[in-house]
């Protein structure tokens, strides 16, 4: 049956000293899909801005955009939304990844205009020869795409570790191969540009991950965030979620925020900020069942 939740998701800037003028793009009103439906959304903005509207960037998220003009020493923007999740059927793929892959090359061309995107390097996304190795261990030939790629996000999951003072946001894909360590960002990244490197298409998708674990469970990695994972094209199955940063496949306890090649389409929150000087962010996000 479908799951709500409330999500709330605060960030604030602090500024060394006054920024004069901020002009600010926000990645927060999670998107609706056959699965997932948003009956609220507001944004809380301090300081008030001057001027806001809203629509849906070139992946077809919805964005919010504002400007605030005056003067200010901090920046905080709260988002809440009430969203709910519909079950997510077991995909079934039943097709070497070859196969998969073939399908995409072959296949329509409208199909494949848009798929190319998806397979090409993309700003965050390089296409390694490190990664593309790593994946080969689990893309053997004829073996089921589905098969393959739960084998190489339990691969990541377990030969990284999670370690969410390793890297920030500007950390190549290739120190975290080096240094075995990263956030989940990272890992969606890693596993993108393997399965590229293979090929295939795949997006990164971001949103948030409700890690409220049933009695005797583990607490999943990426509580209390923002989350990332990755959407491979698997065929008839269409895009099937993969969380390598868990193992996992994704399920109701995930909430897609939008997608696109990399976190640079996807961030939350960026924009401009005149003046200020260095920035210190603060983030907080709770996920309540409802």
């Amino acid at each position: 049956m479908p799951r709500s939740y409330e999500v709330i998701h605060e960030t604030e800037y602090r500024y060394e000293w006054p920024a004069d003028s901020a002009w600010q793009l926000a990645h927060l009103r999670p998107r609706v899909t056959d699965l997932q439906s948003v009956s609220k959304h507001h944004l809380e903005i301090e300081p008030l801005p001057s001027e806001m509207d809203a629509g849906t960037d070139y992946f077809g998220n919805p964005v919010q955009r504002f400007a605030v003009p005056a003067a200010h020493d901090r920046l905080q923007v709260r988002s809440v939304a009430e969203v709910t999740v519909g079950p997510k059927p077991v995909p079934v793929v039943a097709k070497p990844w070859e196969k998969v892959l073939q399908s995409v090359l072959e296949g329509d061309a409208a199909l494949r205009y848009e798929l190319v995107q998806y397979c090409l390097a993309s700003p965050f996304v390089p296409l390694l020869d490190d990664t593309l190795a790593l994946a080969r261990h689990d893309f053997v030939a004829g073996r089921d795409l589905l098969v393959a790629l739960q084998a190489f996000a339990r691969r990541i999951r377990d030969q990284f570790q999670f370690d969410p003072d390793a890297t920030h946001i500007g950390t190549p894909l290739t120190e975290v191969l080096q240094t075995g360590r990263g956030v989940c960002q990272d890992f969606a990244h890693l596993m993108i540009s393997a399965v590229r490197g293979m090929g295939l298409p795949a997006r990164y998708v971001s949103g948030y991950l409700l890690t409220e674990p049933p009695p005797g469970q583990p607490r999943l990695v990426g509580a209390d965030a923002s989350h990332a994972w990755v959407s491979v094209w698997c065929d008839q199955a269409g895009w099937v979620d993969v969380d390598p940063t868990n193992g996992k496949l994704a399920d109701q306890a995930f909430i897609t925020l939008g997608w696109g090649r990399d976190y640079g389409d996807v961030a939350p929150l960026r924009g401009v900020v005149w003046g200020g000087g260095k920035q210190q962010l603060n983030v907080r996000v709770t996920v309540t069942p409802r």
